[in-house]
């Protein structure tokens, strides 16, 4: 076996196989019909980037990739449509496209949850909205002004009140879905078996340069039929954006830096500052972590605590900065107790999503023939809502 080792802990075995029980139900009585499923797909596309697993797989970025890919070929007006994972509000929410980079200051992430709010902002001409009920919140989006040409699901596999035209499913390299059990033993919600329900399977997170040993194992692993591609991706990281400024930016690299992470995995970003800058050290938080006062304070106090004043060793003159990821920066952007001097001195470092080989021709055309299909679309006057 040629991919990476996996902990699980098998311990817990007997408690999967109850849990694995309780999901096998569900998707029986979604499979015969007891459970309803709607269907948008005469009226938009609707695509699903999601997971078997809990966190980690790299949905955002691809997501991002996605809503790149469909906005370079002439969609303009593209949906994405989360619950909001961990967010403060409830119900339907909406954040329409807006003129340049300024940002609603109603909008946050309290509001949206971290990954959608870093939608927000990243892309002005994208509506991101959230709503636990997927199926309600297609409807609203669909009686929009504007309504979308896309709309884009994100983390929704498990969510099968909605049946999505085309389903991406995403397992990351360094936890593959055959390597790993469910939960609690593992990290699966659901068993392998089900990514019969995917269109495509995308390996995330993989190496630069994937031996053809690994894809061998991968394929053979795998339960896929003939019809279901399997294709990779890699990470690549973007240039600096300063927090204060939102301005792209380089850092000297002899600066020295901490990491502050909120991530499931931040193991690669560690590895890459490490090689590129003097790494002081790291806080890693659990993911979509709510960041605090008390932890904004000890941030504080581990940054200005390098030379006794917040200096680098190099005698430069310059301070040491924090180095987080994007998402974290959505949540740490609008916290009260980050003040102007401290913002000013963190930066964010964005994920960019690449396919290896030819993947990216398989992937894009795949996204744009499912999209191009012709729909009905909606009647203008209608007030359309479906499956209520």
């Amino acid at each position: 076996m040629y991919l990476p080792k996996v902990k699980n802990l098998t311990l817990l075995a007997p408690l999967s196989g109850l849990y694995g029980l309780g999901v096998w139900v569900r998707n029986m009585l979604f499979d015969c019909g007891q459970l309803k499923s709607t269907s948008f797909e005469d009226i938009v596309p609707v695509i699903c980037v999601g997971n078997l697993a809990v966190g980690g797989t790299g949905k955002t970025p691809h997501t991002e990739y996605l809503v790149n890919l469909l906005h370079h070929h002439g969609y303009s007006t593209i949906a994405v449509l989360s619950r909001g994972y961990k967010r403060r509000s409830e119900g339907y929410h909406v954040a329409l496209p807006r003129e340049g980079k300024e940002t609603d200051g109603k909008i946050n992430a309290a509001l949206l949850g971290d990954e959608p709010y870093q939608l927000y902002r990243k892309f002005p001409f994208l509506i991101v909205a959230v709503d636990a009920n997927r199926v309600h919140g297609i409807n609203e989006l669909l009686k929009l002004p504007t309504p979308p040409q896309v709309i884009i699901l994100d983390d929704a596999m498990q969510h099968r009140h909605v049946k999505p035209g085309l389903t991406i499913c995403l397992s990351s390299y360094n936890r593959i879905l055959y390597k790993d059990m469910l939960m609690p033993a593992g990290r699966l919600r659901e068993p392998m078996s089900s990514i019969s329900r995917a269109d495509m399977i995308v390996v995330t997170k993989c190496p630069k340069a994937l031996r053809s040993e690994e894809e061998t194992e991968i394929l053979a692993n795998l339960p896929t039929r003939i019809d279901q591609p399997v294709l990779y991706s890699a990470y690549r990281y973007g240039t600096f954006v300063n927090l204060d400024t939102v301005e792209e930016c380089d850092i000297d690299h002899s600066t020295e830096v901490l990491i502050v992470a909120g991530i499931a995995d931040p193991r690669a970003m560690e590895e890459y500052v490490h090689t590129h800058y003097r790494l002081l050290d790291i806080i890693n938080y659990g993911d979509h972590h709510q960041f605090t006062d008390k932890d904004i304070e000890t941030i504080k106090a581990r940054l200005d605590g390098v030379n006794g004043k917040g200096y680098v060793s190099n005698d430069s003159g310059s301070k040491a900065v924090i180095i987080t990821t994007e998402k974290d920066a959505a949540r740490l952007v609008h916290h009260p107790a980050v003040n102007d001097e401290l913002r000013k001195r963190i930066y964010y470092l964005p994920t960019e999503v690449y396919f290896l080989k030819n993947h990216a021709d398989k992937f894009d055309k795949i996204v744009l023939d499912y999209v191009r299909k012709p729909r009905a679309g909606i009647v203008k006057g209608s007030n359309l809502t479906i499956g209520k």
